[in-house]
């Protein structure tokens, strides 16, 4: 269940420095003002159509598989927005950002719920643990950026999803 906690708490995080960087994103690419919030925008997108389809559509798989296969596209697309090389491949990057965000949110939250830490009660609050976590994590984020630049914090991301898709894969037990 810590794995599930730390893949969420790794979205989050994803969203966060995203949120928080998204004026250095735009100035780096020298985006009009009128333009600069739009990664947000296509981040918050990808995680809110996500995450409200795949809870439609309830379980599509074992969640040690399609938790892993979310957690390997937030890496890629952490991955691709750190080395975005325009204004346009950065906004895609930003909505494929969200859309994995949002499945490994409510995939992992699936197997938070699954624990049935206490009376139940326990899930939510190990679940409201990660969103705190990644939102700490967005917050250092500004820490980073000084030394490493917005593209480096990116690349913390990348760092923090490869290890959250290796603990949740060898972690996750199977259905």
């Amino acid at each position: 269940m810590i794995s599930a906690a730390y893949a969420q708490a790794t979205a989050f995080a994803s969203a966060a420095v995203l949120a928080f960087l998204v004026t250095d994103v735009a100035a780096d690419f020298a985006a009009a003002s009128a333009v600069r919030l739009w990664p947000l925008g296509a981040l918050a997108l990808g995680l809110i159509a996500a995450a409200n389809a795949s809870r439609r559509v309830g379980a599509i798989g074992p969640a040690r598989y399609t938790g892993s296969a979310a957690l390997a596209g937030l890496t890629v697309s952490a991955f691709a927005a750190a080395l975005a090389p325009n204004f346009p491949f950065m906004l895609v990057a930003a909505f494929a950002l969200g859309v994995s965000g949002g499945l490994v949110v409510t995939i992992a939250g699936r197997v938070v719920t699954a624990a049935e830490v206490g009376d139940g009660s326990g899930s939510v609050a190990v679940s409201a643990v990660a969103v705190f976590a990644g939102i700490l994590g967005g917050v250092g984020s500004l820490f980073v950026v000084p030394a490493l630049g917005w593209r480096g914090a990116m690349g913390l991301v990348v760092v923090a999803a490869v290890l959250a898709t290796w603990k949740f894969a060898e972690h996750t037990p199977h259905e």
